[in-house]
């Protein structure tokens, strides 16, 4: 799997959207891996979905830290 097509990123969008309407919680919401599934194609779809769930920056910060 390549990266997201912009249907697959607006599909992910709308069910953040959707979840946090509904008011469910975005651990229980969000995106599970598929089998196979690259871990770059995850993270965009985890991250479509954060933006839809109203998430800014749902990247860790011990990920986002440059080294010294």
């Amino acid at each position: 799997m390549g990266k997201l097509t912009a249907e697959q990123k607006v599909r992910q969008y709308n069910r953040g959207q959707k979840a946090a309407s509904e008011g469910r919680s975005r651990s229980s919401s969000e995106p599970w891996a598929y089998p196979f599934e690259s871990d770059q194609h995850y993270e965009e779809r985890r991250a479509a979905f954060d933006q839809g769930y109203g998430i800014i920056d749902a990247m860790p910060l011990s990920i986002r830290r440059s080294p010294p």
